[in-house]
């Protein structure tokens, strides 16, 4: 399962200050820099510099004012990539399309036609070597847009809003969860902890690089030891009439061998718990405690 962690998404309407939201238990942070193809967020600089003084993840987002116009979703990706460059968000992060109706977003367009240019966008972002999602309210995601050929493409990606109710939430109920398939991250309530900021929960781990996977320890195999080609069966006990009896393959004891004597080895074998040497055919075992 995914580390859950607690995520804010600020705008200018926020804060600089992303003290407060780490107190209260955010452990990542989703600036937003840019809109359309001309404004960025004069207080995504400051917001970024208080993201790293809190050592709080950091991820950017994009609000989206393209509709399904391919063209002008490509301009948008190149301007918020050009940002998030600038910006330095690391490559290691997310940089995330906000897609939704507002400033002059339509999102009721075919369902084809919005799929093609929200791809559109989020391929440029891909190419530029960042990882990339899509965020919308779940109704907008299920009504306007082929989530699943957007999960096919891109993976775990959608960051969807939905709220149990208005007002103040700090902890999410998943009996409220939209369930929808490749949800990244879950945006449950619009005042985090009275705070009023949005307040969101991972279901997927974005920060895998600080995931550090144990290597797997591959068991040398122990040699086998050699079975010798020849076993001699000395005098045993300094009585040359001594005999060591044999066993057949399946531990009942057979006849006698005379000490002294050499023979040749077929195979070798565990049996009655004693290691024991084929020198014959499979009523000849001799034990290998009397063979040198």
């Amino acid at each position: 399962m995914a580390t859950r962690d607690y995520v804010v998404d600020v705008a200018v309407y926020q804060s600089t200050d992303m003290s407060a939201y780490k107190r209260a238990g955010a452990r990542q942070v989703i600036v937003k820099l840019t809109e359309g193809t001309g404004y960025f967020s004069p207080k995504a600089s400051a917001q970024i510099k208080s993201v790293h003084a809190n050592h709080m993840y950091l991820h950017g987002y994009h609000f989206a004012t393209f509709g399904n116009n391919v063209g002008r979703a490509k301009m948008e990706a190149k301007f918020f990539v050009s940002r998030a460059k600038k910006l330095n968000i690391s490559k290691k992060r997310y940089l995330w399309l906000d897609w939704e109706t507002g400033d002059g977003n339509v999102v009721v367009n075919s369902i084809y036609s919005n799929t093609r240019a929200i791809i559109a966008f989020m391929d440029v972002v891909k190419s530029a070597g960042y990882k990339v999602g899509l965020y919308s309210g779940a109704y907008t995601l299920r009504q306007h847009v082929d989530t699943a050929k957007i999960v096919k493409k891109f993976g775990t990606c959608l960051w969807v809003a939905s709220y149990a109710t208005t007002g103040r939430i700090d902890k999410p109920d998943f009996n409220y969860f939209p369930s929808m398939n490749g949800v990244a991250i879950w945006q449950f309530t619009d005042n985090w902890c009275g705070l009023n900021v949005d307040g969101n929960i991972t279901l997927k781990e974005l920060i895998t690089d600080t995931v550090k996977v144990p290597a797997k320890k591959v068991a040398k195999p122990k040699p086998k030891p050699k079975t010798p080609s020849t076993c001699y069966v000395p005098i045993l006990y300094g009585n040359p009439n001594y005999k060591v009896r044999l066993l057949d393959s399946k531990g009942h004891y057979q006849k006698y061998i005379k000490t002294d004597t050499s023979w040749k080895v077929w195979a070798e074998k565990t049996i009655r718990g004693m290691k024991c040497y084929k020198i014959g055919n499979d009523q000849q075992w001799v034990p290998a405690k009397f063979c040198k």
